[in-house]
């Protein structure tokens, strides 16, 4: 009786032990992915009073923080792809710009860039997930 549990157990550790081998690590749920506001100016000809706190520091353009995607951290982000209108570059745009923690999107203050529209879409990741967000952010450069 004794070499009969023993063996059932070998048999269904084992089972539990294959089984648990399909199961990705972590998790990530980007569905309601959003920034607020989507849609962010900017002056490439700044004003003095308006912009002086960026004159002062040379501060970058800065997105709000991506809200809405959960998942295991740590979560990555990168922008995958960059729709540009309105006359504009979006190799340029796409090499300039960077995400950073939180999702954040970061534009350098002085750029060669030239006015249009350009739509960001990003993709996060983490260990065994990856979701694309399309066209989540807006840049209007003017």
């Amino acid at each position: 009786m004794k070499n009969y549990f023993h063996t059932l157990v070998l048999l269904f550790g084992g089972l539990l032990a294959t089984g648990c081998q399909d199961i990705p690590v972590g998790y990530l749920n980007a569905e309601n992915a959003q920034y607020l506001p989507d849609t962010m100016i900017i002056r490439l000809e700044l004003d003095e009073t308006e912009d002086a706190y960026r004159m002062h520091n040379l501060a970058p353009w800065v997105s709000p923080q991506l809200q809405g995607v959960i998942g295991t951290a740590p979560l990555e982000y990168e922008v995958v792809e960059v729709k540009a209108t309105e006359g504009g570059d979006p190799e340029l745009f796409q090499h300039l710009v960077s995400v950073r923690g939180g999702g954040r999107m970061e534009f350098p203050l002085i750029s060669d860039i030239t006015p249009g529209r350009y739509t960001v879409s990003l993709r996060v990741w983490n260990e065994g997930h990856s979701s694309i967000i399309k066209d989540v952010f807006t840049f209007i450069v003017e």
